[in-house]
């Protein structure tokens, strides 16, 4: 067995301890942000709400969720064969929600491949347990550009708001 894939089964399954290790630390009032790959973790997660298919319920007209394009490409994914295939922020929000991230040893983030294979394509897969690794650099760049379109499209959408209801006030 390769260094590498006893790294990947390791981190595979101590991913359970490692998260819940992160929410026992933040919980208990301690910083594990300074650990590598944590900041990364947390900005994923935060994101979820502004990457779904149809849009989130909101109280009213006035209030807003941002919506990125699921669609998107958030990265490129070596498989287990040495082909690539494209993470979606999609596919990033359903490995989010229905599967795992992890941390390696070293800090890099790993996601389970259904974050880059669709369901029929993981199902074909004899062997289900190879998991995406995304480079540090590249994803907090990637996810600082995603959390400032969503602030980008909040601030709008409030100062249209404003503008709207100035010109009602107006108008009265």
């Amino acid at each position: 067995m390769h260094k590498e894939e006893l790294e990947n089964i390791t981190s595979y399954n101590n991913h359970a301890i490692t998260m819940s290790n992160i929410a026992i630390s933040l919980l208990m009032g301690g910083n594990p942000l300074n650990i590598k790959g944590v900041r990364e973790l947390l900005a994923m997660y935060l994101l979820v709400p502004y990457i779904t298919k149809s849009q989130l319920e909101t109280p009213s007209e006035n209030c807003n969720i941002p919506k990125l394009d699921v669609n998107s490409m958030f990265a490129k994914v070596m498989n287990k064969d040495g082909t690539l295939s494209e993470m979606t922020l999609e596919s990033l929000r359903n490995a989010i929600c229905h599967s795992f991230m992890a941390l390696t040893d070293e800090g890099d983030l790993m996601l389970d491949d259904r974050a880059s294979l669709d369901r029929k394509a993981h199902e074909k897969l004899e062997d289900k347990g190879f998991c995406n690794r995304l480079e540090l650099a590249k994803t907090r760049s990637k996810l600082l550009s995603l959390h400032k379109q969503v602030i980008q499209q909040q601030v709008e959408f409030h100062n249209d708001l404003l503008k709207d209801i100035e010109v009602e006030q107006y108008a009265s």
